[in-house]
């Protein structure tokens, strides 16, 4: 059946070159059969191929009524996709790489289409390429050991801790810190591509490290080493979210965010102390990517909704279903229930405390202070979540309809339908309490051996006292009355509008030492992302380091290279003797 997948999808490339809304339709198509495909495996690779598929089937149906890029985006956007489903269905190591440049180089060129800059391209394309030599080393190591293409058991650890690097990399979490070149790619996208971007390129590389971590053998330091960049990844990623104005830029930073929550899970299962407690952080990592993955594919489709790039000054056309939609989208970014980003948020914390309590040593404080950087990165989530849904569809715009808006209202309902259905996640987790009427199949668990219970939550029941609850409030006191008063702009002069930036404006206040407040030559007013700083100002001293070594003492002077071949012999002589 894949090889029919790809036949599909080739042929919606060169049907989009011609008739790009068939492309785009046949692309939907295809995408539905491989969510079956994904289905009928039966393992959690299947998870990662329904996840891929429901965001292809949503962003090409989106883009049938989006794209005015003219002719190349169509091709070029499903090109990535079949290179996303070629390195998703690779049994070797030669046809993953071969899906991740499919799926790259494509993606670099979408980029190049908003000419407005040329950097955001080769940034991408820069670090793109990084992450491919850091696989590719770990690849030829794992075949020099197993003597195999194949994806089998290796032996030996190293391979997973090369590609590791250089998947978390395409993840936006390099080299340990959050860093923006994520977002200055996916900032500077058409809205379609960013969907596929930031859900699906960087859910592949979430698949590799999974692939690569589930055949060797395990290595706890590396894990402990994920836990913690993750858990830095997630605080950074949404505080920097949360001060950013891009409208884009702000959800690429939520992403590094997501990734840098999956990366806590994947740090759970490789130190986990019971096979209980890792056969949970499986089930953690599967529904933050569902989580994610879905929600930043309708979030993004917002940010195609609106004209102009800084939350304060968006030109926006709205109406009360894109305004559910996008509320329903937001709350799971925040990691609230009933949606299946709360779930995705209160099983991974559990993962995280049922390791420090099983553990009851020093290396608890790794599970608990992660644990805790998480919650209160999940603040900053929220509100940056609460912020770009206000801006994007709560305060204004003008009202009117759009198949675009239907489009992401739909995966609003589909993100909450799925907080119900993450109990199919959790197969062996699922309790009930018939004692207080909740029927068995209605509880998840988090559970750190056979039977000792840690915690539980039950979405279903959540979602059922939301509306009880709200009908009953809703009927007792009426309509909510709206109340105006004069606005507070957290620290900088009053508008008639309370805006964007400054509902942030607290934070850049408390963290001035740490966030530089910038006003770019568009009235763009952004803060400062420090490592990305701190690395560009490493790269131009590198630079100016190497022309001068260069000048100094590779300036084609014969005495120099002699002095070379000297050093370089003595050096091999005494290698040889040693060794």
């Amino acid at each position: 059946m894949i090889y029919f997948i790809y036949l599909l999808f080739i042929l919606s490339i060169f049907l989009s070159i011609f008739k790009k809304k068939i492309g785009y339709a046949l692309s939907a198509i295809t995408s539905i059969i491989f969510v079956y495909y994904g289905i009928t495996i039966g393992n959690i690779y299947g998870y990662f191929f329904i996840i891929s598929g429901l965001v292809w089937l949503f962003s090409s149906i989106f883009s049938i009524f989006y794209d005015t890029y003219g002719r190349w985006l169509s091709p070029l956007f499903i090109t990535s996709i079949l290179g996303m489903t070629i390195a998703l269905t690779a049994r070797t190591y030669i046809e993953f790489l071969a899906g991740w440049e499919i799926m790259t180089i494509p993606a670099y060129a979408i980029i190049g289409l908003n000419r407005k800059l040329d950097s955001p391209a080769f940034i991408f394309m820069g670090f793109g390429e990084l992450s491919t030599i850091l696989i590719f080393a770990g690849f030829i190591y794992a075949y020099t050991t197993s003597n195999s293409f194949y994806f089998t058991a290796l032996d030996t650890y190293i391979p997973l801790i090369v590609v590791t690097f250089g998947f978390m990399i395409k993840m936006g979490i390099f080299p340990f810190l959050v860093t923006e070149w994520l977002p200055i790619a996916h900032g500077n996208s058409p809205a379609n591509a960013s969907a596929i971007l930031s859900a699906t390129m960087t859910l592949v590389a979430a698949y590799g490290i999974v692939k690569m971590m589930l055949l060797s053998p395990d290595i706890p330091i590396l894990g402990y080493i994920l836990m913690g960049i993750g858990g830095f990844s997630v605080f950074f990623g949404a505080l920097y979210a949360y001060i950013s104005e891009h409208v884009k830029g702000l959800l690429a930073f939520s992403t590094i965010e997501n990734n840098g929550a999956i990366l806590s899970a994947i740090g759970v299962y490789m130190t986990y102390p019971t096979k209980t407690i890792a056969e949970f952080a499986l089930d953690v990592i599967v529904t933050f990517a569902f989580a994610h993955s879905i929600a930043k594919t309708g979030l993004f489709m917002i940010s195609g909704t609106v004209e102009g790039e800084a939350l304060s000054k968006l030109k926006i056309i709205r109406n009360k279903l894109g305004e559910i939609g996008g509320i329903l989208l937001a709350s799971s970014m925040s990691g609230l229930l009933p949606n299946i980003g709360g779930v995705a948020t209160w099983s991974l914390l559990e993962s995280l405390f049922m390791e420090a309590y099983i553990l009851h040593s020093t290396l608890s404080s790794i599970s608990i202070i992660t644990g805790s950087v998480i919650a209160m990165g999940e603040g900053f989530a929220s509100a940056a979540m609460i912020k770009f849904i206000s801006y994007t569809q709560v305060f204004k715009g003008i009202t009117g309809k759009s198949a675009k808006i239907t489009i992401f209202s739909i995966i609003g309902f589909v993100i909450l339908i799925l907080g119900s259905l993450s109990y199919l996640l959790f197969r062996n987790f699922i309790y009930g309490v018939p004692s207080l009427g909740i029927p068995n199949g209605f509880i998840i668990i988090s559970e750190y051996s056979s039977g000792k219970i840690f915690g539980d939550i039950s979405p279903f029941y959540v979602l059922i006292l939301i509306v009880v609850f709200s009908l009953l409030t809703l009927g007792i006191f009426g309509k909510p009355k709206v109340r105006k008063t004069n606005t507070w702009n957290n620290g900088i002069k009053p508008r008639e509008e309370y805006t964007a930036f400054a509902f942030a404006n607290n934070i850049r206040l408390m963290l001035s030492k740490l966030l530089r407040t910038e006003i770019k030559r568009d009235s763009l007013e952004t803060s400062t992302d420090i490592f990305w700083k701190v690395m560009y100002y490493i790269a131009k001293k590198y630079v100016i380091f190497s022309r001068l070594l260069a000048r100094s003492y590779m300036n084609s002077s014969i005495s120099w290279y002699i002095i070379y071949m000297i050093l370089a012999f003595i050096l091999i002589t005494i290698l040889v003797v040693i060794l």
